[in-house]
């Protein structure tokens, strides 16, 4: 059987549609997770009324993070040879099976499944997670053939150490880890995306970045209840 991808209405977007951007959007991620659907792989390439849900996940040590170049045996055509800072693909339903619920009832638990299942079939962490991944903004670009069919929810993981390895995956190439000097550097090189985030992260700062959290997850909403209540 064909894998099934879990997508939603591209026109919930429709703010975004104008150029790439970052950003976090915490009404628009309810709205997406409410009205999400499973529809055939090579059905949805080709739709361009639809996103396919996508997990992007950077992986830091300190203030270096994981890069790697895509090679030619990429499923994914139109990326191969492209250097990436980032691991993971399609949410499909097998995950939505290990469905979790969070806070407002919102569900977060499957793409955490989709997450670790890519990072698990890609790579060796041989380092000391320090914690749990964080959902830390998303990335929408129309400007590609592969970016009008995808939306980003991009994750970050923290480790203690930059000690990973490939696992096998033949669509990953030599990993390294860099600083974010070094990658706005050489950000041409690298899949649009990947530049787009490396200006994000820039932005951001490090700093800044050590104290993003998960606004989807129940820490978001005990503020929200802890300020209502002061209120």
């Amino acid at each position: 059987m064909e894998e099934q991808v879990i997508c939603f209405k591209k026109e919930l977007l429709s703010e975004y549609l104008n150029q790439p951007k970052v950003f976090y959007d915490e009404s628009l991620w309810h709205r997406v997770l409410d009205n999400l659907q499973g529809i055939p792989r090579t059905a949805a390439e080709k739709n361009y009324d639809f996103k396919q849900l996508v997990v992007y996940v950077l992986i830091r040590s300190g203030d270096l993070y994981l890069t790697y170049r895509r090679t030619p045996k990429t499923r994914e055509e139109r990326l191969r040879r492209e250097y990436s800072i980032g691991l993971g693909g399609h949410v499909n339903t097998i995950d939505t099976n290990q469905l979790t619920l969070f806070g407002y009832d919102y569900k977060k638990g499957f793409l955490l499944q989709a997450l670790w299942r890519e990072i698990n079939e890609e790579i060796n962490i041989k380092s000391r997670i320090l914690a749990k991944p964080r959902l830390i903004c998303f990335i929408n670009d129309d400007s590609n053939d592969v970016g009008k069919v995808h939306f980003g929810t991009v994750w970050l993981l923290e480790i203690s150490e930059p000690k990973v390895s490939m696992k096998g995956e033949r669509g990953i190439g030599k990993i390294k880890f860099n600083d974010i000097t070094h990658l706005q550097a050489k950000k041409s090189c690298f899949e649009k995306w990947s530049q787009l985030l490396i200006d994000y992260l820039t932005k951001k700062g490090n700093y800044k970045m050590s104290l993003l959290r998960d606004t989807s997850s129940e820490e978001l909403i005990n503020i929200k209840r802890t300020k209502e209540k002061n209120d």
